[in-house]
This record gives structure tokens, C-alpha cells and sequence, in this order.
């Protein structure tokens, strides 16, 4: 009967221990660098949008109407890809020719900051999808800074 305590309080121990080594050496790196991504994006996004709106290809959007999300947790761990939506007012150019504007955009970007893809010399940052539901404009940016969102780049591609 103790043998068979010891091994269920030996089990439980086990299992708290891989859990909390799993969290700090994987969950918890992982987490943050998702968010140091998505601040960059972010960043890279609301600049851009910022040239469209004195190109007059917006029209001006206050911080809180650009919103963005992390779809890792739908595509995997370590995709670098975050959706962002505002709203469709705000839009003055078909939306297929605005996905060709905010990847140009977002290349120029990087290249005046000096951010490339894990691939020399190409962007960056890459428009995935862009779309309307209701009344929000939504288009997905993917920041090629690891193999993983790499990879997710391409089986979208060979998705089209």
C-alpha cells in the first residue's frame, strides 16, 4: 500500500514539475516572443496606415478603431501572423488594390528600418489575406522572422 503512495505522489510530482519546466523554458519564451512580434507589427502597420491616410487612401483612423489579434493560437505555435481590422468607412480604394498598397507599404517599411525576412532581402512583413465582413475591413499580416511562419507562408501559397 505505501509502495503504491509513493508512486502516485511520485507521478504527481513528476507531472507539476514537467508542467512548470514546460511553461518556463517553452510557453513562457514563446508567449513573449509572439508579443515583441506583434508590437513590431503593430508598429509597422500603424505607420503605414499612416502614409495611406496622407495619401488620401484612408481616411484618418483614430488608434482605438485599429485593432489587432494573434492567430497563432488557429494556425500553430510560433506563426508569426496577427489580423487587424478597421473600419470599412475608412477605406477610399477597392480592397483588392488595397492589399497591393499595404504590401507595398509594408515592404518600403521594412526597408527603411531594416527589417527583412528570415529569407535575404525579401520583406518582411506579408499581406496573407484580406477581406470585408459587416462593416470592418480585416487583412492579415504575417512577419517572416522564423522558419515556422515561413513555412506557414508557403502552404498558404500552395493553398491558391
Amino acid at each position: 500500500m505505501i509502495l503504491i503512495i509513493q508512486i502516485i505522489i511520485g507521478l504527481i510530482v513528476a507531472f507539476a514539475i514537467y508542467n512548470l519546466s514546460h511553461y518556463l523554458f517553452v510557453t513562457r519564451p514563446s508567449r513573449k516572443r509572439l508579443l515583441m512580434a506583434q508590437r513590431t507589427v503593430n508598429n509597422a502597420v500603424a505607420e503605414v496606415l499612416k502614409q495611406l491616410v496622407s495619401a488620401q487612401k484612408l481616411a484618418p483612423i483614430r488608434e482605438e478603431e485599429l485593432h489587432s489579434e494573434m492567430i497563432a493560437n488557429i494556425w500553430g505555435r510560433g506563426v508569426m501572423a496577427f489580423e487587424y481590422h478597421l473600419p470599412i468607412d475608412r477605406v477610399k480604394v477597392p480592397i483588392s488594390d488595397m492589399k497591393e498598397l499595404l504590401a507595398d507599404e509594408l515592404a518600403k517599411y521594412g526597408d527603411q528600418h531594416k527589417i527583412y525576412a528570415r529569407r535575404k532581402k525579401s520583406p518582411a512583413f506579408v499581406i496573407t489575406d484580406i477581406w470585408q465582413l459587416d462593416d470592418r475591413l480585416h487583412f492579415d499580416v504575417a512577419y517572416l522572422i522564423n522558419l515556422t511562419t515561413v513555412e506557414y507562408i508557403d502552404d498558404l501559397n500552395r493553398l491558391h
